[in-house]
Protein backbone atom coordinates (compact mmCIF):
# COMPACT_ATOMS: atom_id res chain seq x y z
CA UNK A 1 0.00 0.00 0.00
CA UNK A 2 2.87 2.42 0.68
CA UNK A 3 3.92 2.08 -3.00
CA UNK A 4 0.52 3.50 -3.99
CA UNK A 5 1.09 6.54 -1.75
CA UNK A 6 4.55 7.13 -3.22
CA UNK A 7 3.23 6.79 -6.79
CA UNK A 8 0.36 9.15 -6.06
CA UNK A 9 2.67 11.73 -4.46
CA UNK A 10 4.98 11.48 -7.48
CA UNK A 11 2.07 12.12 -9.86
CA UNK A 12 1.05 15.17 -7.82
CA UNK A 13 4.60 16.50 -8.00
CA UNK A 14 4.67 16.02 -11.78
CA UNK A 15 1.34 17.84 -12.15
CA UNK A 16 2.49 20.73 -9.96
CA UNK A 17 5.83 21.03 -11.75
CA UNK A 18 4.06 21.02 -15.13
CA UNK A 19 1.89 23.93 -14.00
CA UNK A 20 4.92 25.67 -12.53
CA UNK A 21 6.74 25.50 -15.90
CA UNK A 22 3.99 27.62 -17.44
CA UNK A 23 3.62 29.88 -14.43
CA UNK A 24 6.35 29.98 -11.83
CA UNK A 25 4.46 31.97 -9.21
CA UNK A 26 1.00 30.97 -7.99
CA UNK A 27 -1.99 33.07 -9.04
CA UNK A 28 -3.26 33.08 -5.43
CA UNK A 29 -2.23 32.04 -1.92
CA UNK A 30 -4.40 31.84 1.18
CA UNK A 31 -4.17 31.22 4.91
CA UNK A 32 -7.16 30.09 6.99
CA UNK A 33 -8.19 29.20 10.54
CA UNK A 34 -9.99 25.85 10.49
CA UNK A 35 -12.24 23.79 12.72
CA UNK A 36 -12.81 20.14 11.87
CA UNK A 37 -15.38 17.62 13.06
CA UNK A 38 -14.20 14.02 12.79
CA UNK A 39 -15.89 10.71 13.53
CA UNK A 40 -14.81 8.97 16.74
CA UNK A 41 -12.47 6.02 16.99
CA UNK A 42 -13.74 2.52 16.35
CA UNK A 43 -15.92 1.22 19.15
CA UNK A 44 -16.84 4.68 20.44
CA UNK A 45 -19.79 6.83 19.62
CA UNK A 46 -19.98 10.47 18.72
CA UNK A 47 -17.54 12.85 17.04
CA UNK A 48 -14.71 15.05 18.18
CA UNK A 49 -13.47 18.43 17.02
CA UNK A 50 -10.01 19.59 16.05
CA UNK A 51 -8.69 23.09 15.44
CA UNK A 52 -5.82 24.32 13.35
CA UNK A 53 -4.86 26.08 10.18
CA UNK A 54 -4.91 25.50 6.46
CA UNK A 55 -3.15 27.12 3.53
CA UNK A 56 -3.70 26.90 -0.20
CA UNK A 57 -2.21 28.08 -3.49
CA UNK A 58 -3.52 28.02 -7.05
CA UNK A 59 -1.93 28.12 -10.47
CA UNK A 60 -4.06 29.20 -13.43
CA UNK A 61 -4.36 26.51 -16.08
CA UNK A 62 -6.91 28.15 -18.37
CA UNK A 63 -9.36 31.05 -18.60
CA UNK A 64 -12.69 29.56 -19.66
CA UNK A 65 -15.12 31.15 -22.17
CA UNK A 66 -17.81 31.19 -19.46
CA UNK A 67 -15.72 33.70 -17.47
CA UNK A 68 -14.51 31.08 -15.04
CA UNK A 69 -10.98 29.94 -14.36
CA UNK A 70 -9.64 26.39 -14.24
CA UNK A 71 -6.86 26.21 -11.64
CA UNK A 72 -4.52 23.66 -10.19
CA UNK A 73 -4.91 23.97 -6.41
CA UNK A 74 -2.67 22.72 -3.63
CA UNK A 75 -3.93 22.62 -0.03
CA UNK A 76 -2.14 21.98 3.27
CA UNK A 77 -4.07 21.39 6.50
CA UNK A 78 -2.91 20.93 10.09
CA UNK A 79 -5.51 20.25 12.81
CA UNK A 80 -5.09 18.99 16.37
CA UNK A 81 -6.99 17.86 19.43
CA UNK A 82 -5.14 17.01 22.65
CA UNK A 83 -7.66 14.44 23.94
CA UNK A 84 -10.28 12.37 22.10
CA UNK A 85 -13.29 11.63 24.36
CA UNK A 86 -11.06 11.50 27.47
CA UNK A 87 -9.30 8.39 26.13
CA UNK A 88 -5.86 9.75 27.07
CA UNK A 89 -4.64 10.31 23.53
CA UNK A 90 -5.20 13.01 20.94
CA UNK A 91 -4.61 13.42 17.22
CA UNK A 92 -2.63 15.72 14.99
CA UNK A 93 -3.81 15.39 11.37
CA UNK A 94 -1.76 16.83 8.53
CA UNK A 95 -3.10 16.71 4.96
CA UNK A 96 -1.36 17.48 1.67
CA UNK A 97 -3.71 17.53 -1.32
CA UNK A 98 -3.77 18.87 -4.88
CA UNK A 99 -6.16 18.82 -7.84
CA UNK A 100 -8.46 20.89 -10.04
CA UNK A 101 -10.32 23.98 -8.81
CA UNK A 102 -12.99 25.75 -10.85
CA UNK A 103 -13.40 29.42 -9.88
CA UNK A 104 -16.32 31.60 -10.96
CA UNK A 105 -15.28 35.23 -11.31
CA UNK A 106 -17.58 38.16 -10.46
CA UNK A 107 -16.57 41.77 -9.74
CA UNK A 108 -16.89 41.31 -5.98
CA UNK A 109 -16.33 37.61 -5.32
CA UNK A 110 -14.65 34.39 -6.40
CA UNK A 111 -16.77 31.34 -5.46
CA UNK A 112 -15.09 28.00 -6.21
CA UNK A 113 -15.43 24.23 -6.10
CA UNK A 114 -12.55 21.75 -6.07
CA UNK A 115 -11.67 18.05 -5.92
CA UNK A 116 -8.27 17.43 -4.32
CA UNK A 117 -6.38 14.20 -3.70
CA UNK A 118 -3.28 13.45 -1.69
CA UNK A 119 -1.92 12.19 1.60
CA UNK A 120 -2.97 12.32 5.26
CA UNK A 121 -0.52 11.89 8.13
CA UNK A 122 -1.84 11.22 11.64
CA UNK A 123 0.46 11.58 14.67
CA UNK A 124 0.30 11.86 18.47
CA UNK A 125 -2.38 9.18 18.62
CA UNK A 126 -2.87 5.40 18.69
CA UNK A 127 -3.22 3.50 15.41
CA UNK A 128 -3.59 -0.30 15.25
CA UNK A 129 -0.93 -2.20 13.32
CA UNK A 130 -0.21 -5.90 12.80
CA UNK A 131 -1.17 -8.07 15.74
CA UNK A 132 -2.24 -6.15 18.82
CA UNK A 133 0.45 -3.49 18.43
CA UNK A 134 -0.24 0.22 18.38
CA UNK A 135 1.67 2.86 16.43
CA UNK A 136 1.78 6.57 17.27
CA UNK A 137 1.60 7.64 13.61
CA UNK A 138 0.11 6.46 10.31
CA UNK A 139 -0.28 7.59 6.69
CA UNK A 140 -3.20 7.25 4.31
CA UNK A 141 -4.87 8.49 1.15
CA UNK A 142 -6.86 11.74 1.47
CA UNK A 143 -9.79 13.00 -0.61
CA UNK A 144 -10.89 16.62 -0.20
CA UNK A 145 -14.09 17.83 -1.91
CA UNK A 146 -14.74 21.49 -1.13
CA UNK A 147 -16.51 24.71 -1.97
CA UNK A 148 -15.64 28.21 -0.85
CA UNK A 149 -16.16 31.91 -1.35
CA UNK A 150 -13.57 34.66 -1.53
CA UNK A 151 -14.98 38.19 -1.17
CA UNK A 152 -12.83 40.88 -2.79
CA UNK A 153 -11.72 43.61 -0.37
CA UNK A 154 -8.96 45.18 -2.50
CA UNK A 155 -7.68 44.35 -5.97
CA UNK A 156 -5.21 41.76 -4.65
CA UNK A 157 -6.78 40.94 -1.27
CA UNK A 158 -9.85 38.82 -0.57
CA UNK A 159 -11.49 37.46 2.56
CA UNK A 160 -12.13 33.73 2.48
CA UNK A 161 -15.62 34.12 3.94
CA UNK A 162 -16.01 30.36 4.23
CA UNK A 163 -14.63 27.14 2.89
CA UNK A 164 -16.38 23.85 3.58
CA UNK A 165 -14.42 20.64 2.99
CA UNK A 166 -15.54 17.04 3.06
CA UNK A 167 -12.25 15.32 3.90
CA UNK A 168 -12.04 11.55 3.75
CA UNK A 169 -9.01 9.74 5.15
CA UNK A 170 -8.10 6.07 5.52
CA UNK A 171 -6.06 5.87 8.72
CA UNK A 172 -6.11 2.48 10.50
CA UNK A 173 -8.83 2.26 13.18
CA UNK A 174 -9.62 -1.45 13.82
CA UNK A 175 -12.89 -1.07 11.94
CA UNK A 176 -13.31 0.04 8.33
CA UNK A 177 -10.19 2.29 8.19
CA UNK A 178 -12.22 5.24 6.86
CA UNK A 179 -12.75 8.60 8.52
CA UNK A 180 -15.27 11.19 7.38
CA UNK A 181 -14.30 14.73 8.37
CA UNK A 182 -16.05 18.05 7.92
CA UNK A 183 -13.67 21.03 7.93
CA UNK A 184 -14.90 24.63 7.99
CA UNK A 185 -12.40 27.43 7.59
CA UNK A 186 -12.08 31.18 6.97
CA UNK A 187 -9.17 33.52 6.36
CA UNK A 188 -7.51 35.68 3.72
CA UNK A 189 -6.42 35.17 0.11
CA UNK A 190 -3.81 37.15 -1.80
CA UNK A 191 -4.28 37.31 -5.57
CA UNK A 192 -1.22 37.83 -7.75
CA UNK A 193 -3.09 37.74 -11.10
CA UNK A 194 -6.61 37.92 -12.40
Amino acid sequence: MSKVYVLFAALLCVALSSAAQKQLLPSSAGLRYSEQVSNGPAGSCGCFTMQGMAADSTWTIRQLPSGGILNLAGDFGLENTPNIHGDGYGLTLTTYTAGPRFTFVTPSSHPFVQALFGLAHGTDSEFPSSGNNLKTSANSFALDLSAGLDYTVLHHLSLRVAQVDYLRTALPNNSNNWQNNLRISAGITLRFQH
